[in-house]
């Protein structure tokens, strides 16, 4: 079981919320290397699989970005700036990924595309997957130690509030 690193309780929202959505990944990440051994025509079966997780996973983290760009990233921009720095990467990162899940949906929506397509279309996929992956660590390794640095009880205290929501 994976430990959190922040001190914070609200900060520990948001790192448990990347827990499960790392575990969401897992499964339509788990039918992506399933497709580069399986039968050509048994490809298409993993793709509708990996659509309906993702149709299931996309919810979630949007609804887990909203939290971080409408209160967390507010909240340590007042004390590091929006203008430019990790946090404007940060969120360029929340666009750049979900433009890699919504492709996917829309390329794969209909039976358009031939199985010698598969490959390309999970390359795209794993694009996302891999800037996901690595933003959540930036948060958790960069993000995160900053706001426990100059964050003040009344900043934790508010954080807690608006972000000790459900995101499923």
């Amino acid at each position: 079981m994976q430990q959190f690193q922040s001190k914070m309780k609200a900060l520990r929202v948001l790192e448990n919320e990347h827990m499960l959505i790392r575990s969401l990944m897992h499964e339509w990440f788990s039918e992506m290397q399933m497709i580069k051994t399986c039968a050509p025509l048994a490809r298409f079966e993993h793709v509708n699989n990996i659509r309906k997780l993702i149709t299931a996973f996309i919810p979630v983290l949007v609804k887990h970005q909203e939290k971080e760009s409408r209160f967390f990233f507010p909240i340590l921009g007042s004390y590091i700036g929006t203008d430019q720095g990790p946090i404007i990467t940060i969120e360029a990162e929340h666009d750049e990924m979900m433009q890699y899940f919504d492709h996917f949906l829309e390329v794969t929506k209909v039976m358009n595309y031939e199985v010698d397509d598969i490959p390309l279309i999970m390359q795209d996929l794993n694009e996302g997957y891999e800037i996901c992956m690595v933003h959540m660590y930036k948060e958790e390794n960069v993000l995160f130690p900053m706001a426990e640095k100059v964050f003040k009880i009344k900043d934790e205290a508010l954080l807690l509030e608006v972000v000790n929501t459900k995101i499923i």
